[in-house]
């Protein structure tokens, strides 16, 4: 299914609120370019609100370092992270009841691929599920769990770790 296509589907789903875009905010971050459609298009997306699952999309004011959000600017883990490819992670998605957030990587090496960033295991090698490999992908993934659970620790196999093949 294509991005256009998706998000079709779900604006027309009553469990979830598909935001369009009413401000002009400028984007002046490198996005894949179904992410790039999806803030041209609209605000935010929160897919079923009513469900125990449930998960906002980051407007693109939201779209900021996941560090940032998880990591206070004091916090001694900012020495570990120094030179960290977590560094390039940016918040894509979130359901801070349930401290579950997801990453989209926008460095050149992964450009695009989205991550399992559980408040607990965020930014750790062998716990950095790769869940997806475009923006497309997750929306599609997370409509068809329809809020009933975390598709990628179900009957999911990921593609990998985020920190396989890079030195750490």
């Amino acid at each position: 299914m294509n991005i256009q296509d998706i998000l079709e589907l779900i604006g027309k789903d009553a469990n979830c609120n598909l935001v369009p875009k009413m401000n002009t905010n400028e984007n002046k971050i490198n996005l894949p370019d179904d992410l790039k459609y999806f803030y041209e298009k609209y605000e935010s997306l929160e897919l079923f609100s009513n469900k125990s699952y449930a998960i906002k999309i980051s407007s693109l004011d939201e779209l900021i370092p996941t560090n940032k959000k998880l990591f206070p600017e004091d916090d001694v883990i900012w020495e570990e992270l120094e030179g960290d490819i977590s560094n390039d992670w940016f918040l894509i998605a979130s359901s801070e009841q349930l401290s579950q957030y997801i990453s989209i990587d926008l460095s050149d090496r992964n450009f695009g691929y989205c991550y399992d960033s559980f408040l607990e295991t965020h930014a750790n090698p062998e716990d950095s599920a790769i869940i997806a490999k475009s923006f497309t992908e997750l929306l599609e993934r997370l409509y068809e769990s329809g809020g009933d659970s975390w598709y990628w620790l179900e009957d999911f196999e990921p593609y990998g770790d985020a920190y396989d093949d890079f030195e750490i």
